[in-house]
């Protein structure tokens, strides 16, 4: 073998080591795995929370203007987005799939999907406003620092917040591993006077526990041909 060839063939071995060393390290992480939000312990966003002038304006607006019920966005299928997916996501399980380069959180709640880049140590200068906005994250031990900008406004959910809503989650098994506590921190200069910190916990699904599909609008396709043909959904 030439020496170039040599040389190809043992980075090559690097690479494939480095990878596998890394999956490796990916499948031990205690954060991995189905986990239940546990209500018992979970905190919740303050009922009044410490809103600026303009917050409470724009909260006040859309509660004046809204029925509670009649005009519940969740009513039309529209999920919530970040912040609020981090608070507990309305109790529906979450699935955490670590990888060497991304941490995947599965929601159950509107199959909502959550990428968490390791490999991206600050955010991209130009970002495409989404509901659950782009996120970078870290290890800080077995610690992950999720770091997570670029969300659309949504002046509805349990977080109501502009799109300069920053939030900051810190991810770690506790309780020898039975448990799962996300230390949430939000911040949004124009809504809140001040950070706003949340404790959602969860606790390990049980072994034979599955994610399930969640389709929010078979019911309005059901409402929909049950009204042409003149009968009711069941």
């Amino acid at each position: 073998m030439s020496g170039r060839a040599h040389a190809r063939a043992a980075a090559a071995m690097a690479l494939l080591c480095a990878v596998a060393g890394g999956t490796a390290a990916a499948q031990e992480s205690p954060i991995a795995g189905i986990w239940l939000p546990d209500a018992s312990r979970s905190q919740r966003f303050p009922r009044q929370p410490p809103f600026t002038d303009e917050g409470r304006r724009i909260v006040e607006e859309w509660r004046a203007t809204h029925d509670p019920i009649e005009d519940d966005p969740g009513k039309f299928c529209q999920a919530p987005g970040m912040p609020s997916l981090a608070l507990g996501g309305a109790d529906y399980p979450v699935e955490i799939v670590v990888t060497a380069r991304q941490v995947t959180i599965l929601m159950e709640l509107h199959q909502q999907i959550r990428r968490v880049f390791l490999d991206q140590s600050a955010h991209p200068a130009k970002l495409f406003p989404q509901r659950n906005g782009h996120s970078i994250g870290r290890f800080d031990g077995e610690t992950l620092v999720v770091d997570t900008v670029g969300i659309k406004a949504i002046t509805f959910g349990s977080v109501p917040h502009s799109d300069q809503v920053h939030v900051v989650e810190r991810i770690r098994a506790i309780d020898g591993g039975a448990a799962l506590l996300n230390e949430v921190t939000i911040t949004d200069p124009v809504m809140y006077t001040a950070p706003v910190v949340v404790n959602q916990y969860y606790r390990a699904a049980p072994a034979d526990t599955r994610m399930l599909e969640y389709e929010c609008t078979e019911g309005m396709w059901a409402e929909h041909e049950a009204s042409r043909a003149g009968g009711t959904a069941d």
